[in-house]
């Protein structure tokens, strides 16, 4: 069971890792993606896959929008 609200995917094949919290990224699974850390913290899951990325030389990803709604929620509290 998927408790984490932020997961890191990550496809070897082709060198890619991938921050989400979208639902809708879970079909990733099918074409060869696996979940390798989950986080309800957006930054905690970031760190993981940039260090992941980083010791790997792997291509990092996220989504600009939820970087900036944590920024803005940082900003806020």
């Amino acid at each position: 069971m998927m408790t984490g609200r932020y997961k890191v995917f990550i496809n070897r094949r082709m060198g890619r890792i991938l921050v989400s919290g979208k639902s809708e990224d879970l079909s990733l699974i099918e074409e060869g993606w696996r979940i390798i850390y989950e986080d309800n913290d957006w930054k905690n899951a970031f760190e993981y896959a940039r260090n992941y990325a980083d010791r790997h030389d792997y291509v990092l990803e996220w989504y600009l929008e939820e970087e900036k709604e944590v920024l803005k929620n940082a900003l806020v509290n």
